[in-house]
This record gives C-alpha cells, sequence and structure tokens, in this order.
C-alpha cells in the first residue's frame, strides 16, 4: 500500500473520529434561575414556566408562617382558581390547616404534619421526583415532578417563604471550544482525504465531458421555467408548514436554537434541520413571503439544470428539444404545488438529483472521488430532514456495480467510507449535545404523532381525499403520473424495448425511484407533502418514459392504446379532485372548492372519455396521424401548470382592493408591507357602532328581553344595558323581529365593516336579515339567511358569535330570530350594529410581541412571536388566531398534551375577542384577535442566568 493510499486511509479515520468526538464534546448550556420573592415583601406571582415542570424546584418555610397565616394557602405553585381555559398540571401546594401542614401534588396528598413551634419544612422537586422534609427528615417523597405556572400564597408582608425555581432550559446551548476544534479537524481532514483520493485515482479513470457543450448558454426552456418559478414565489400558494416554520426561526433570536416551538416543549429540530440556519440569515433581513421563497426558487432552477444539462444526456440519445420542453412541464408540475415555500423538500430534491448524477459520474469514469463526495451530500439531506433518505436510493439502486468498482481497494473504501458518513454527524448536532438530542427524539415518540410502517398507508388515503389540500389535484397529476410512468417503464424494461434510452441508468433510476416510496413508510408522519422530495427523481422518470415511447417503445396498435387508456384512467383519478390550496390561497381561486369541469361537466369526465375514446380509434389505425400517447402526458402536466398560474394570478383581479398573497407581495416589493394586516381592522369597543333602533320588537313564543333569560343563557352578553338590548328564548319553539334599525351613510362602501348581529343558542337557530329602503319598502333580493347549529353536550353556556351581513345599499335592517328547537333548545340575539374600526396596528403595536397560531404567522411578516426563552412562556397582551373556519388546527400550541408553549398562559389569563375584520371583504374573517387579561402579573422575581458544561 503506497504512501498516498496510507494518508488517504489515515485522513479518513481522523476525519470519521473527530466527527464521532464532536458528537460526544460538551456544550455550554445557559442556565436561568429564578428567586422569589426578591424584596421583604411577599405576593403572589405568574410563572408560567415551559417546559412546565423544572429542573429543580425549591420552596421553604418555617412554622413561624404557618402560625402567622392560620388558616389559608403556604404557597401553591398552580393557582387554586383557574381564570384561564386551560386545566394546569398537577402543581405542589402546602396549606395551613386546624395548625397543622398538609403538602399534595396535584390530587396526592404528600404529607399532613404539625406545624410545631420552630420548624423548617423544605420542598423540593425536580426530575428525579418530590421530597418534603422537616428539620431535614423526609415526610414525604413522589417520583412525579410539579408543574409550575406561578407561585402563590394568602401570606403577605416580611415571611420566612423562598423559592428557587430552575426551569428546564438543557436544549439552550452553544458549543464549547472542544466542539468547535473537532469540528474543524475534521471538516478540514475530510477535504484534505478528498483531495488526495481524487489526485490518486485520477491516471486510473475514464475521462467523459462532465457537461455539454455550451452548457451555459440559456434556452427558452429555462427562461420559461425561470419566470414561472419567480412567479409563483410572488402569487403562488402556501405551503402547509410556512407559517409553523417561520416562527420557529423567529424565536430563534431568543432562544439561540431553532425548536419546534408550537409543540414537544420547544425540542430543537436536531438531528435533522441544519438549513434552518440559512433561513434565519434571510429572516434578519426581511420576513416577507416572496423574500424567504428564494431559496426554494433557486433550488429549483438549479435543479432543473442539473436535469437538463446533465442527467438526461445521461439516459437518452437522439433529439432532445421536445424532451426538454416536456421536461419543463413536468418539473413545474411537481415543483410549484409542493415546493415554493420554506419546508424541506427543495432541499431534497436538489440533493438526490447531486447524489445521482455524482453516482452515474462515478460509474461512467470508473472514479471513486464521486461516489464518496455523493456520500457526503446524502448525509448532508438526510440531516434536513427524515423524508431525505431519499438521497441514498441511487446508492443502493447501483449496488452491485460499486461494489464491482470498490474490488481490490477495500481498505481504501472503508476509511473513505467511514469519513463521509460521519460528516452527515456534524450537520446532525451542530449546536446541540447528544444527550439534548436523544431526549428531544424521546418527546417526539412520546407525544406522537408516531406512525410505523404499516400505516404507510394513511398517505395514499389522504392523496384521494379531495376534501383537504393532502388530496387536491395538484398533488394527484404530479405523483400519479410517476406511478403509471413507473409501470409502464418496468414492462418496457422486462421486455428490452427502450429505444433511446440508456438501460443501466434507467433501471437504476426506475429502482431507486421504487425504494423511495418504500423507504416513506418509515417516516414517523404520513402527510402527501413529503411527494414533493420525489420532484427531480419524479420528473426524471415520467420523461424518459415518455421519451422512450416517442421513439418507438410502443411498436403495436394495441399497445399504444392499452398505454392510452392506462394514462386516461390516471388522468381522471388525478382530475377527481379540487384544485385546492392551503388556507388563504384558496381566496377567489377558480376550482378550489369543486371539481374543475365545463359547462358543468366535470374534467375528469371528460378526459377519461376522450382518452378511451382515442384508444379504441387506435385500434382502427389512428395512431397512423396520432403517433403516440405520450404527447397526453405531457399536455395534462402542461395543462396543470397553466391551470394552477392562471386561476392563482386571475384571482387578484376582482380582490385587488383587499388581501390575496400576490397583492401583498407586490406591495412589499414596492416598499414594504405587514401581509394580511395591511387589509385587518379591528373594532376596540363593540357599543360605539350600536345602529339606532326604530320601532319595538314584536315576540312570538317566549321570547324575552334583557333580565328574564332562561337558564344556561349568559345574562348581558354580549351588551348587556337598556340602550343595547339582548332578546332571548328558551324552552319552546319560538321567534322574533326586531323593530327597524337605520343603516348610516356609507354602510354600503367596500371598506366599510359588514353588518354583524350577535347572536348564540343551543339547538336549530335561524337568523334571518331584512333589508328596506329609506321607505321601509322591503328588499326581497337583499334578504339574508344564517343558519347556527349549536349543540350543548359539552359546554351549557355556549359563546356568542358574531354573524356578518353585507347590508348592500339598503337604508334599513331587521332581525328576524327563529328558534326551531323543541324542548331544551334556547336563541338570543343581541342589537346590530355596523362596527367603528380601527386598523389593527392601532390597537396592538407591531413592536409587541404576540402568541402567533401557525396557520396565520407567514402572512404576518412584521409579527414576532411570544418569547420561550429562560424556561419561560413570555405573558403577552394578544393572540393572533387563525379564522374560525380553520382555528383547530392551531390547537397544539395551547395544548398541555401535546407540549404547547402557550398553554401556561391560558392556564393564567382569560381571553376576550377583538372583533377583526378584513378591508374590502365584509364576510371573510382570516384572522382573530383574543386580549388575554392575567389575575397577577410576574413580579418580584429577580432572575440570575449562568453557563454550564453539558455532554
Amino acid at each position: 500500500m503506497s504512501f498516498q493510499r496510507w494518508a488517504i486511509a489515515g485522513l479518513g479515520l481522523l476525519s470519521a473520529l473527530t466527527a464521532v468526538l464532536f458528537v460526544l464534546a460538551p456544550v455550554n448550556q445557559d442556565v436561568t434561575t429564578y428567586e422569589w420573592p426578591s424584596a421583604q415583601e411577599t405576593e403572589s406571582t405568574a410563572l408560567p414556566l415551559f417546559p412546565y415542570e423544572p429542573e429543580r424546584l425549591d420552596v421553604t418555610f418555617g412554622c413561624a408562617d404557618v402560625t402567622t397565616l392560620g388558616e389559608g394557602l403556604l404557597v401553591s405553585t398552580t393557582p387554586e382558581r383557574q381564570p384561564g381555559s386551560q386545566p394546569s398540571p398537577p402543581g405542589l401546594t402546602a396549606r395551613a390547616e386546624g395548625g397543622s401542614v398538609v403538602v399534595s401534588l396535584g390530587d396526592e396528598e404528600l404529607a399532613r404534619q404539625p406545624a410545631g413551634a420552630d420548624c423548617e419544612w423544605a420542598l423540593r422537586s425536580g426530575t428525579d421526583g418530590t421530597r418534603l422534609t422537616v428539620d431535614g427528615t423526609e415526610v414525604g417523597h413522589s417520583r412525579s415532578t410539579a408543574a409550575v405556572n406561578g407561585l402563590f400564597t394568602d401570606l403577605s408582608g416580611e415571611t420566612g417563604l423562598r423559592a428557587t425555581v430552575v426551569p428546564d432550559t438543557r436544549y439552550e446551548t452553544s458549543p464549547s471550544a472542544l466542539k468547535l476544534v473537532a469540528g474543524a479537524v475534521s471538516v478540514v481532514s475530510l477535504l484534505a482525504m478528498l483531495v488526495l483520493l481524487h489526485r490518486w485515482e485520477a491516471p486510473r479513470t475514464r475521462h467523459v465531458r462532465v457537461l455539454p457543450r455550451r452548457w451555459w448558454r440559456p434556452t427558452l426552456a429555462d427562461g420559461a421555467v425561470a419566470v414561472t418559478l419567480a412567479v409563483w414565489a410572488v402569487i403562488g400558494a402556501l405551503t402547509v408548514d410556512d407559517g409553523y416554520i417561520v416562527t420557529m426561526l423567529k424565536s430563534d433570536a431568543d432562544t439561540g436554537y431553532v425548536g419546534n416551538y408550537f409543540r414537544w416543549f420547544n425540542a430543537p429540530e436536531a438531528p435533522f434541520g441544519w438549513f434552518y440556519e440559512l433561513y434565519r440569515l434571510l429572516l434578519d433581513v426581511s420576513a416577507n413571503p416572496w423574500f424567504l421563497r428564494l431559496p426554494s426558487v433557486l433550488l429549483g432552477f438549479v435543479s432543473w439544470l442539473l436535469l437538463d444539462r446533465l442527467l438526461l444526456r445521461r439516459f437518452t440519445s437522439g433529439p432532445r428539444r421536445y424532451l426538454r420542453w416536456a421536461s419543463a412541464a413536468l418539473f413545474l408540475a411537481w415543483y410549484l404545488p409542493f415546493d415554493v415555500g420554506v419546508r424541506p423538500e427543495p432541499w431534497i430534491v436538489l440533493g438526490s438529483l447531486v447524489v445521482f448524477a455524482l453516482v452515474e459520474r462515478a460509474l461512467a469514469t470508473r472514479a471513486f472521488t464521486p461516489l464518496a463526495i455523493g456520500v457526503v451530500v446524502a448525509g448532508a439531506t438526510v440531516a434536513v430532514t427524515p423524508t431525505g433518505v431519499a438521497a441514498f436510493m441511487p446508492f443502493l439502486a447501483a449496488l452491485p456495480p460499486i461494489i464491482r468498482l470498490a474490488r481490490g481497494h477495500w481498505g481504501l473504501v472503508l476509511s473513505t467510507l467511514l469519513a463521509t458518513t460521519a460528516s452527515a454527524l456534524l450537520f446532525m448536532f451542530y449546536d446541540q449535545s447528544l444527550s439534548a438530542v436523544l431526549h428531544a427524539t424521546d418527546v417526539r415518540t412520546a407525544i406522537g404523532p408516531s406512525y410505523g410502517v404499516t400505516d404507510e398507508l394513511m398517505r395514499y388515503e389522504r392523496l384521494f381525499d379531495g376534501t383537504q389540500v393532502e388530496g387536491a389535484l395538484n398533488r394527484r397529476v404530479p405523483v400519479l403520473l410517476m406511478l403509471a410512468s413507473m409501470l409502464v417503464l418496468a414492462v418496457l424494461l422486462a421486455v428490452r424495448r427502450i429505444p433511446g434510452l440508456t438501460v443501466g441508468p434507467t433501471r437504476r433510476l426506475l429502482v431507486g425511484s421504487a425504494l423511495y416510496l418504500v423507504a416513506l413508510a418509515f417516516t414517523p408522519t404520513k402527510w402527501t407533502h413529503h411527494f414533493g422530495a420525489l420532484a427531480g427523481l419524479g420528473t426524471l422518470v415520467v420523461a424518459v418514459t415518455v421519451y422512450t415511447i416517442t421513439r418507438g417503445a410502443l411498436r403495436k396498435s394495441w399497445q399504444k392504446s392499452l398505454v392510452m387508456a392506462l394514462l386516461a384512467v390516471t388522468v381522471m383519478l388525478a382530475l377527481d379532485a379540487p384544485s385546492r390550496w392551503w388556507y388563504l390561497s384558496n381566496l377567489n381561486v377558480k376550482w378550489s372548492m369543486v371539481e374543475p369541469g365545463v359547462r358543468n361537466i366535470d374534467a375528469s369526465l371528460i378526459v377519461l372519455v376522450l382518452g378511451l375514446a382515442i384508444a379504441v380509434a387506435g385500434l382502427f389505425g389512428a395512431w397512423r396521424w396520432l403517433r403516440q400517447p405520450g404527447w397526453f402526458v405531457v399536455a395534462v402536466a402542461l395543462g396543470t401548470v397553466v391551470v394552477q398560474v392562471g386561476t392563482m394570478a386571475y384571482a387578484m383581479v376582482p380582490r385587488w382592493n383587499t388581501y390575496t398573497m400576490g397583492r401583498a407581495n407586490l406591495d412589499s416589493m414596492a416598499g414594504g408591507s405587514c401581509g394580511v394586516e395591511d387589509w385587518l381592522d379591528v373594532e376596540p369597543d363593540v357599543r360605539a357602532g350600536l345602529l339606532p333602533a326604530r320601532g319595538e320588537a314584536t315576540e312570538q313564543g317566549g321570547f324575552v328581553t334583557n333580565g328574564g333569560f332562561p337558564k344556561g343563557m349568559r345574562p348581558g352578553a354580549p351588551y348587556g344595558t337598556d340602550e343595547a338590548p339582548v332578546w332571548g328564548s328558551g324552552g319552546a319553539k319560538g321567534s322574533l323581529t326586531t323593530g327597524w334599525y337605520s343603516l348610516p351613510d356609507g354602510a354600503e362602501a367596500p371598506d366599510s365593516p359588514p353588518l354583524v348581529v350577535p347572536v348564540g343558542g343551543v339547538g336549530e337557530v335561524t337568523v334571518k336579515l331584512q333589508f328596506a329602503d329609506a321607505d321601509g319598502t322591503v328588499l326581497p333580493d337583499q334578504e339574508q339567511e344564517l343558519e347556527l347549529h349549536h349543540e350543548d353536550d359539552e359546554d351549557p353556556d355556549p359563546s356568542w358569535r358574531d354573524a356578518r351581513f353585507d347590508p348592500g345599499d339598503a337604508a334599513q335592517v331587521r332581525v328576524v330570530a327563529t328558534d326551531n328547537a323543541d324542548g331544551e333548545g334556547w336563541i338570543a340575539v343581541g342589537a346590530p350594529r355596523l362596527p367603528k374600526v380601527v386598523p389593527v396596528a392601532d390597537v396592538v403595536p407591531v413592536s409587541e410581541p404576540v402568541i402567533l397560531d401557525w396557520v396565520d404567522a407567514f402572512v404576518l411578516p412584521c409579527r414576532a412571536p411570544s418569547s420561550v426563552a429562560g424556561g419561560l412562556s413570555e405573558p403577552v397582551r394578544y393572540r393572533f388566531a387563525s379564522g374560525p373556519s380553520i382555528r383547530w388546527l392551531a390547537g397544539v400550541s395551547l395544548s398541555h398534551a401535546a407540549g404547547g408553549p402557550h398553554a401556561p398562559l391560558l392556564q393564567l389569563a382569560t381571553q376576550t375577542p377583538v372583533p377583526t375584520y378584513l378591508r374590502g371583504d365584509k364576510l371573510f374573517e382570516p384572522v382573530s384577535l383574543f386580549r388575554l387579561d392575567y389575575d397577577l402579573p410576574v413580579r418580584g422575581v429577580s432572575t440570575t442566568t449562568t453557563q454550564r458544561s453539558e455532554s
């Protein structure tokens, strides 16, 4: 073995060993300590810990404090009265009762001990459980840890009560010097090894041109791809997790690491998600959606160049102009609905294509260096997200020729493989310790969702569920075209009929794509947006299938007709769903709620009939002029792209004076925008817009006014004064017609808020608004009706809701309310109002941190999320929630069971809705606003921060 080979092997081993040391090296953890009370005065305080259970809690008090108090609460870590909507987890409570001290953890009594004359109690709770001692003697214990969202007491003045709280901040770390040195040595050793490896084998490798001549010259197809991606970045739809991820990135400024934020106790994304650090740099410049989409656009265009300039040429021979345009359409059909956003799939698309190209380069040149570089790229791709395992599929597909290439050099191969594989550890553990990553993994697994291999069918069930975004037409088209192409290509390979294609690469492409579909089964979640990672390999599969068909792979008419029938059924299934988009992206988009069609005929049926007709006609000679069925695939892909871009662009036209993603992005490019907030108004005082009444209400069937509310109805809501009457009915069918109300001038203006009628009830409720002109003549064409279906199974006291109506050009309005329920149903109606509104920033300054729901955070780029640094959930004053139709999705951040950061706040505060209105769209409520009112602030607490070494 030559010195050069020994050097390569030694550098490889050094790189691998230092990569392992990098993982095991300690990190510097920020440790926050809260001391209470910080002054002589003892008073209760909020202290909403996140995570809810501390690393360590120490509470001490003396028997003198028990004597001073007599009866009552000595100390509790959760409030005895729950003002918020979320129940507190089990807290530690000590009470003085009849001369004794009673200590409990939740509902479990731990100790009951006479106070005595002179003693000291110590309550300690932490990761190893809870212990109680009196003068050093243990009197009670529990394996559980106390939750802390405040320190509450009935004591006052100067007391002996003291508490020390150290929250769990295990994830708030920075690399130690040893970790940085180990990482640097590993990187330098790896690079040196790759350079020496290339020099050593250069004389032994084949010389094959990497890129075609004049590859750098732009083509019309390049321009079409670039322009389409750029346009989509401005006007295109949201991806599902854009708001989720951008809030994670914003939170990094407080915590120093990218955590999951909305659930799992803000566990770090490590060992995945290193690419977020790159997005974090962009966020320092701007949070506007079009700007944060630029990386995905750039990644998409580079992926296209790899496909067009490099990979397609590896498979094909002969003329390629048709193939170039077909591939462009197919790639855009994949990339637009899945990959333009801040999700990780674009990185996997590029990573898997780079690895595939390197593997093919290695086999073509018989060189091992491209394989080594490919392993590094594959490791970095896997470290992006679990679905990045796609990048390793080209190695598995090419395993037999790779083994032949490595024969005779196994020692060198092993050391090189160790170094390149270990390089992934540098991406996975760049800012966290091994113990923290393992703990984060345990947290995710315990809370879930965490599905197994046998649950993979869920992904395909969602793909065919047209009632949700997961099964929209936009996702079905590329996935189903790929699956159909894989079937056709597999048959053609089996019968050895693939003219125009190179057998080896084509077989490896097919095997690699199939292996990735198998690998998806091992991912813990089963969403269809993971198919976005296949935009590169999927485009290749469909493109080479179309290409070989155009070159004569199908020789007989029956073969062409059979494939045409298969494609017709495939496309029919793909089009049998709405062109549905996520959240606000659906606004005014044609076919977003119904299946596309022409003159009430579904497009899926049209395509099926047309395809089958062509297949039958082909059996009787039509293929002489139709040539081959490959054009059908390209036409579907191109049509899908045109419909997606066209309908999204056209949706902006009638909504030009109100919010759309495109309009907000254009405004931000012209000089700044706060997204949907630019059109969002709030109603600070719901009484200010009450309409003047004309005439008296008429009642029938048991309706009552302001004072005699039926059982279960909340008196006085929402107004509760004689000037703002509330009518109600309960126990039997009833109806009510209010007096006439006058509408002020300007109520019909597009920018004015809607007419609002507060309603509440249980059972079948109908609210009808009758509009009239200035003379009192009813305008039947403007009559509007709303049915409310309230159930009282879970809530005997339902909240009021504001029913919104467009008054048009009417001058007067009256409300007709009907309670259609038999028995226990009831209905209540408040006086109508035309809200007096102000811009949302006038009530909630942009500089003020708020609670953000993950659903709408991406369309509120100016808003900063509440901090969860220092083990404390920041008690902010307002919550920006998603609209009523989708608000239930955002519940994870409010859920104690999911490890949500805002659950402690909702245990301490009451939520009061502050009505919001979208200027220019009277009836739509995209974002809701809630005010949080706390019984207690955070007070009397001193804070210190130190560092310690953890591994």
